[in-house]
């Protein structure tokens, strides 16, 4: 199983295109540590997979990385991993008003994220 780590975190395959990223630091504002991340990610998953990205460490992302992410993220869609109901309940809301390329959402638990992806077409994790 392919497996990155930086300094940011690690991503890892959940099948043959779901691919798994744990962000593991609870400030993302190094937009060029960020940029490693994604690098990192490209060059050991082909593009356009489905993301399950887990920031449930994650207290603070400045504006900066928030925008580089929106606009250099390739994916078919996207699941986000958060802490509390109510965070996910308004983020899904705010993710509405944003028109990105590619389906979006966020989930409190790992299974709904996963059932999701496979909905928008993933492939389905073997257990």
């Amino acid at each position: 199983m392919n497996k990155v780590k930086t300094p940011l975190g690690e991503a890892y395959a959940l099948s043959g295109n779901i691919v798994k990223s744990i962000t593991l630091v609870a400030q993302l504002n190094d937009l060029e540590v960020v940029k490693e991340h994604v690098k990192a990610i490209r060059e050991a998953f082909s593009d356009n997979n489905y993301y399950i990205s887990d920031t449930r460490f994650v207290k603070h992302t400045s504006i900066e990385v928030r925008r580089y992410l929106a606009a250099n993220t390739r994916a078919k869609a996207v699941a986000i991993l958060a802490k509390s109901g109510p965070a996910v309940l308004l983020s899904n809301i705010f993710i509405s008003f944003n028109r990105l390329p590619y389906p979006i959402k966020l989930f409190k638990e790992e299974a709904d994220a996963i059932a999701w992806l496979v909905e928008q077409g993933a492939e389905a994790p073997k257990n």
